[in-house]
């Protein structure tokens, strides 16, 4: 089976897909300046425009771990989250709060789909 790296820089691809598997990199938000609800509808729009790349949409995505700059901002994430997850398929979740890797940064979310 061929594995297929989208969006390669050199250092990471923003995509890999193997064996009928999507697995995205941590993708984090391209505005420094918004709050939690922003950045997190902008990681979520990212994560919507890789999986129509791939062919499919959020309905094939089976888990996703959040790393939250701050878990204070668990409530706001979630109201963002659960307007975009469509009743019925949920995909495995894990929510964990660190630093991440530039200080503007507050959300970070990496999912694996089903091809």
């Amino acid at each position: 089976m061929e594995i297929k790296r989208n969006g390669a820089n050199g250092r990471r691809a923003q995509s890999v897909s193997y064996n009928g598997i999507l697995y995205t990199s941590g993708i984090t938000t391209t505005d420094l300046d918004a709050d939690i609800t922003g950045q997190t509808q902008d990681v979520i729009h990212i994560i919507d425009n890789i999986l129509a790349r791939n062919g499919i949409d959020k309905t094939r995505v089976l888990t996703a771990a959040i790393t939250l700059a701050d878990m204070a901002d668990y409530g706001a994430f979630n109201a963002v989250w659960d307007a975009w997850v469509v009743d019925g398929y949920e995909p495995a979740r894990s929510v964990t709060g660190g630093q991440l890797a530039v200080p503007e940064y507050k959300i970070k979310i990496s999912v694996t789909a089903a091809l």
